[in-house]
């Protein structure tokens, strides 16, 4: 249960009981519980959703569920995600792009990052409609958490200082729990389709994390654990959509 709540603390800004920095411990067990913490978040923003949809047209309750999301997790994985595209992109060797990850500026990278991956966000939501819709929105937080965890499992941290000094690698059975997470609750959303979308979602994220390693020596940062969780989300709703497109068919609960 410490793991949960260190978990809660780290991914949103709900408050609850303990300081992050109080028990390693929990803070170490907690990436266990990114997607369980992802899941809870696409549940408050699917209802949000579907309170705005009674009063206000598709687009702009879309805009309100983004914009809710950035409240509810404080944008620490948009920071992420601007402050790695900065340094990937920006730099010439490893040592400069982790000193350009470092400063808390935004350059034009960054800001370009964000925007598409709000604007990408936005209209995928807008794009969807029931019975897709609900799920889909649920789905993709818990998604890019799981993307995050991954990659914590994935690859060695290259620091010694932050929150996430402190997991270092999951053990298995913390990786394991949060892969069943994943792969459950994409299946009790979306039934088939939602395995295939936990898959994706995988490679992508694999596929973030190698560039990103290769790119800083061979390790990852935090900056780069909040931008898989970013890019697993957007890449989540996109797949959404492609399947709605195609078919898309929800389980009896959502219908």
């Amino acid at each position: 249960m410490s793991g949960l709540i260190a978990a809660v603390r780290l991914l949103t800004v709900i408050p609850v009981a303990g300081g992050i920095g109080a028990d390693a411990r929990s803070i170490a067990r907690s990436p266990a519980f990114f997607p369980l913490v992802g899941m809870g978040i696409g549940f408050a923003l699917g209802g949000l959703d579907r309170g705005l949809l009674y009063i206000l047209p598709g687009t702009v309750a879309a805009a309100a569920v983004v914009a809710a999301g950035i409240a509810l997790t404080g944008a620490l994985h948009l920071d992420g995600l601007a402050d790695t595209v900065d340094g990937l992109f920006g730099g010439r060797t490893a040592r400069r792009r982790l000193e350009i990850m470092r400063d808390p500026a935004i350059g034009s990278f960054g800001a370009a990052a964000v925007g598409s991956s709000l604007l990408l966000r936005w209209a995928c939501i807008a794009a969807l409609a029931s019975p897709a819709r609900f799920p889909a929105i649920v789905a993709a937080p818990m998604l890019g958490r799981w993307a995050a965890l991954l990659l914590i499992a994935r690859f060695p941290y290259l620091s010694e200082r932050g929150i996430a000094a402190a997991y270092s690698q999951p053990v298995r059975a913390r990786l394991l729990i949060g892969a069943a997470t994943a792969a459950g609750g994409a299946y009790l959303l979306m039934g088939p389709w939602g395995l295939l979308l936990a898959a994706i979602t995988t490679l992508v994220s694999l596929a973030v994390g190698k560039f990103a390693a290769k790119k800083l020596g061979g390790g990852l940062t935090g900056d780069v654990y909040g931008a898989a969780s970013e890019i697993g989300e957007t890449i989540a709703l996109i797949g959404a959509v492609v399947f709605a497109t195609r078919g898309f068919s929800a389980l009896p609960l959502w219908t």
